[in-house]
């Protein structure tokens, strides 16, 4: 068994999910998944964006001798 404090409008929300029929152990576990999925899925586009950083600077790609980041960033201005 887990025992843990929370605050008490943590309590309270608790309680109105027990006042609508939710079982305390299905409100919780759903709360858990649900934020342990999110913070994978915040996590994948960083991953992908970071190896694609690292490929180009390993290969130091280049686009009509300006780098790719330069032409990006000259897109910007318009």
């Amino acid at each position: 068994m887990i025992q843990i404090q929370l605050r008490p409008e943590i309590e309270a929300q608790l309680a109105a999910a027990a006042a609508r029929g939710i079982a305390l152990e299905t409100y919780v576990r759903a709360f858990v998944e649900e934020r342990f999925s999110d913070q994978q899925t915040k996590k994948q586009p960083r991953l992908a964006v970071e190896a694609m950083l690292a490929f180009a600077g390993k290969h130091g790609l280049t686009h009509g001798g300006e780098s790719l980041r330069d032409t990006v960033h000259e897109g910007h201005k318009y």
